[in-house]
């Protein structure tokens, strides 16, 4: 069995977010980032399932670097 898990890139809930200059986006300058936390469960429960039943998990994030 291989489970796939997407995951997604966010801002450290304790950044300080400031809007860059553009005012389209924030400053990533200073901002680390870190995997959404409901996708970090998706990632414990994809390994847990795969302890028991076998298999793979792959992870997979869409987006810039």
């Amino acid at each position: 069995m291989r489970i796939a898990v997407c995951v997604k890139q966010v801002p450290d809930t304790e950044a300080q977010l400031r809007i860059a200059a553009d005012g389209r986006w924030i400053d990533e300058e200073e901002v680390r980032f870190v995997v959404n936390e409901s996708d970090d469960y998706a990632i414990e429960e994809a390994l847990a399932v795969t302890e028991k039943a076998g298999g793979e998990v792959v992870v997979f994030c869409l987006g810039p670097e």
